[in-house]
Parts: structure tokens; sequence; C-alpha cells
């Protein structure tokens, strides 16, 4: 019981202490219009809290009336340009800095260099289309960088970017934390043997025989042991990502696409590997269906699916992680919304007791989905798998 209470208050210190490195940001964007200068758009806002980039925001630091600072941890730039090798470059500042590169939209490009006119053209283009920042005119590519101010690309650059991201590096430190828990898990394994589990192992052993037992066993069979070691490693570093995305200055790791296909491609190929005869067979030639309706109709949709259902994994998981992200956000930012950025104060305290009854609500919720969709990620990977093995459940099972 006493466990229990504390992990609810642990959860809650975690939520107010989340809401509090985000008010920051948006309370000085309000008074930044206030003062006349331009507002940075809740859109943007919430967009930067859930996008990947290569800077690790911490806080804000009010600086009077001129706004507010941020404190950061700037991640290199490392990336490859043909002809030239490899190029390493700090902080996004130093990348900004120097003459031949520049950062937009948190990608990295080759530039030739300023563009001498401002062309009403590209004025035309960048009023009629805010979003874009390349245009082309002339057979002539321009990016516009911060400040509006426009730059010539060199789309011949063809420059790979293997920088580490705010997202690559919560990802290592999630793996190293899986690495010190199960190798303690595995110590107290052995230390216990015969005995009952104690500490951290009578933590985990229960969802460890959760996995097997009700995930990978029930589809998989005899198979179970062959299987055993990615299938907890994918319900665990998902459960443990998801879990993370919620603390405060993590990154939102499941709500990554890059993430959410890598995930779905390692399913993918362990899917192809288990295939046999039988399994091909009902794709290319599907027994007991005529050949017209074998060719037109079910070979068609048979090879379709091959590749939606790792298609499927990824998209169920990104877009349930970063739903919630963007519930939780909106919720927050309406009490801003409401108050007209600090002008009506009367309709901002007004929304604000309903806003953080959902959002905790909305939070909460989030800690049960963490757990839920890596349970569905694993399960599906384990279905899609024995699937695989069509034809062998003798075998298999």
């Amino acid at each position: 019981m006493q466990l229990a209470t504390n992990t609810g208050k642990s959860i809650i210190y975690a939520f107010l202490f989340w809401l509090i490195s985000f008010f920051p940001q948006a309370l000085f964007a309000s008074e930044n219009q206030a003062g006349g200068e331009e507002e940075e758009p809740i859109a943007d806002i919430i967009k930067h809290h859930v996008a990947d980039n290569h800077d690790w925001h911490i806080f804000d630091i009010p600086k009077g009336d001129s706004g507010y600072m941020a404190v950061a941890i700037h991640l290199p730039w490392f990336f490859y340009e043909p002809g030239k090798g490899f190029q390493f470059f700090g902080s996004t500042e130093a990348v900004a800095e120097s003459n031949d590169y520049v950062i937009a939209h948190d990608n990295v490009y080759k530039v030739k260099g300023k563009s001498l006119i401002k062309s009403e053209e590209l004025e035309r283009l960048a009023a009629a289309s805010p979003a874009e920042y390349k245009f082309e005119i002339n057979n002539i590519k321009y990016i516009r960088i911060e400040g509006g101010e426009y730059m010539i690309l060199d789309s011949e650059a063809g420059l790979l970017d293997f920088s580490i991201t705010k997202t690559s590096l919560h990802i290592f430190f999630i793996c190293l934390l899986l690495f010190f828990v199960f190798t303690a898990v595995a110590k107290g394994y052995r230390n216990n043997e015969g005995k009952a589990p104690s500490g951290i192992q009578s933590f985990f052993e229960p969802v460890i025989l959760f996995v097997k037992t009700d995930i990978v066993q029930p589809y998989l069979g005899k198979k179970t042991d062959k299987y055993m070691p990615y299938m907890l490693t994918l319900f665990f570093f998902i459960f443990f990502s998801n879990l993370f995305g919620l603390v405060p200055w993590n990154s939102n790791i499941a709500g990554n696409t890059s993430v959410t296909a890598a995930l779905a491609m390692l399913t993918f190929l362990l899917t192809m590997t288990a295939t046999n005869k039988h399994y091909w067979q009902h794709i290319f030639w599907f027994p007991g269906v005529p050949v017209l309706i074998r060719v037109l109709i079910m070979l068609p949709i048979e090879v379709l699916g091959i590749f939606t259902k790792p298609f499927a994994l990824a998209i169920r998981l990104f877009a349930n992680i970063s739903g919630g992200h963007f519930m939780v956000l909106a919720l927050v930012c309406l009490i801003f919304i409401m108050g007209e950025n600090g002008k009506n104060m009367g309709a901002a305290m007004g929304i604000a007791p309903m806003s953080y009854l959902f959002t905790v609500f909305i939070y909460f919720l989030e800690l049960l989905v963490a757990g839920i969709q890596a349970y569905v990620f694993a399960l599906l990977s384990a279905v899609f798998i024995s699937q695989a093995m069509e034809g062998g459940h003798e075998e298999s099972h």
C-alpha cells in the first residue's frame, strides 16, 4: 500500500514538474505579444515540444521586458558531403556561422551564398505559402532561413546527415537503462536460484512471465524460446520509451515515425525469415480459389498485405503516443488561447481548473496507453511471425 501511495505521488509530482517546465515558454510568448513583439503561434509551440530537433531544450529564464532566454543543450551536427568528406559542427549556431551551410526546419543544407536581391516573386511565393521555405525561380533554388533572409541553395550537394538528435540521444539512454536493469535482473536470478525473487527481480519477473505466457507462447508455441529475446527487448524498449516520454525534458521517442518504422521493419524482417513454402503458396497461389480470382483479386491483396502489416504497426504506435501528447499540450495551451495571451486574465483563470482536470486525466490515460501500446506491438509481432509459419502449426505448437 505504501509503495502504491509513493508511486502515485511520484507520478503527480512528475506531471506538475512537466507542467511547470512547459508554462514559461507559453507565458513569455504571451508577454512578447503584449509588448508588441511577434508571438510564437500556439501550434508551433506544441509542435516544438513533440518534434525531434538538435537542441535539447531545458527551461526558459526571464529577461525582463525582452522576453525570455532558452537554456538548452546544443547537440553537434555531423554530416557527410560527397567530395569534401565528413563535416562536424559543435552546435546549430556554429553551422549558422559558416559560409557554406545553413539550418532550416532542423535540416542542414549546402548553399552557394546569399541572394543578392529580394525578388518580388520570392516574396510573393513566401506570402502565398508561409509554411514553405524552399522556392525555385528560373531554375535557381532559394531557401529561406531564420530572419526571412534568402540563400541560394546548392541542390547538388547531396549531404548525408548523421547528426545526433534529441530522440537518438534519449534512445541511447533508454538502451543503457535497459542494459543495467536487466543485468541486475539476471544477477538476481543467479543469486536467488531456488529461492523466492527479491529486489528488482521481484518487480520485473511477473512482467517477463506475462510477455512469455500471454504474448509469445500462445502464438509461437515451441518456438517461444527462440523469439523471447526479441519480444522482451521490443516490449520493454517501447514501454520504457513511452514512460520516459511523459517525464519532463524527455523526447517523444515512440511518437517519431522513424523509430516506429524501424521497429516495424525489424518485425517484418523476422517475419520474412520465418516463412515457409506454405506461407508463400497462400500468397501467390491461394488454394481452393478459381484461377481468375486468384490472379486478379487475391494475389494483389495478399502481396499488399505483406507490407501493410508492418506499416500498420508503425502508424498505430506513432498515432497513439503522439495523440496523447498533442491532447495534453492542447489542453494546457487552451488557458492561453481563452485568455487571449494575457489580455483576458478572467477567461484564463476561468478555464484553468477545467483544463487542469482534463490534462491530469489525459496524462494518467497516457500512462495506461504506454503499457497497452507496448503490449499490442509485441502481440501483433508474435501474431505476424506465427502467420508466416502457416502450414507448420504442428511444429510451432
